[in-house]
């Protein structure tokens, strides 16, 4: 009588494939949690970490179970494999992630101008300081040098714009792009004073049309004569984690031109793998679009 040896099933495949469909509810309660703020910084830093055990775990028991199936003939093969697979796709992000810190320098704070970077509004600064920002991205410090240099090398594309065009039509490019981009708006400084036509001409006669030449203001470096600086204090968020980071963008007016500068930075870590630079290299570029034909570095 010939014996049936009957095909153990791999203890480790079944834990491969149960860690990694655990992992697909963890993650996702762990995003929502923070996006409606029900979790801090920290404490969503720290789940996704144990989470990224989790997925470790899973891919060494699926090189035990393919071990197992290839020298015991144990059965599991199907639940290793997708186990393996679903582990794998899941850590994708954290490996992303992990390329871009080589790649980019560790700042959390980047701008078009680093030697004279836009200044966020107060109701900015404000909100940093109730949200508990740490300290290394207290943006009220400035860009040091160092920053400068890493900037400047690992970002060459991120520069001012200057457009031929009033302050009025540019800021309606800038105020479009915001809107498309659902953006939400902090504060916005000065732009009364640099887009009210209707206000202007009032003034204008009630002083009999007497007209006396606006002194010049120094601000970054440039003189802008009789136009108020337009800035625009925006939130930006991440897509999956809704990571925030504060955005002013300076809309400056000179004698014929008008110079966009914008600065971007997160309120979280050290490190923002590149995330500033990106929001602004892509808000220029369709700023650019938007006002096609007349764009120009500044």
């Amino acid at each position: 009588m010939v014996g049936i040896i009957e095909r153990k099933l791999s203890k480790s495949a079944i834990w491969c494939r149960r860690l990694a469909v655990f992992a697909i509810p963890y993650f996702l309660t762990t995003i929502i949690m923070y996006r409606l703020d029900k979790l801090t910084y920290s404490q969503a830093i720290e789940l996704l970490a144990f989470g990224f055990i989790i997925l470790i775990l899973s891919i060494l028991f699926a090189g035990r179970a393919m071990v197992q199936l290839w020298n015991e003939g144990a059965k599991g093969g199907k639940k290793t494999i997708f186990g393996l697979s679903l582990s794998l796709m899941m850590l994708t992000p954290f490996l992303v992630f992990a390329v871009q810190a080589m790649r980019y320098p560790p700042i959390n704070d980047v701008s078009t101008n680093i030697f004279s970077p836009p200044d966020f509004s107060a109701k900015t600064l404000d909100i940093r300081r109730a949200k508990g920002v740490l300290p290394f991205n207290d943006v009220e410090a400035g860009i040091d040098e160092d920053e400068m240099t890493d900037i400047l090398l690992a970002y060459p594309k991120i520069r001012s714009r200057r457009y031929p065009a009033g302050p009025e039509r540019v800021y309606k490019a800038v105020s479009k792009i915001v809107k498309e981009r659902s953006w939400s708006i902090t504060d916005i400084r000065g732009l009364t004073d640099a887009t009210d036509d209707t206000k202007a001409k009032t003034e204008s006669k009630k002083k009999n049309t007497k007209k006396s030449k606006p002194a010049a203001v120094k601000n970054s470096g440039l003189e802008v004569a009789g136009v108020d600086d337009i800035l625009l204090d925006v939130v930006s968020s991440t897509l999956f984690m809704a990571f925030k980071n504060d955005v002013v963008i300076k809309i400056i007016s000179e004698e014929e031109n008008t110079l966009v500068e914008m600065r971007s930075a997160g309120r979280w870590g050290h490190h923002d793998f590149g995330e500033n630079a990106r929001i602004i290299e892509k808000f220029m570029r369709d700023l650019d679009l938007n006002l096609i034909g007349i764009a120009g570095e500044g």
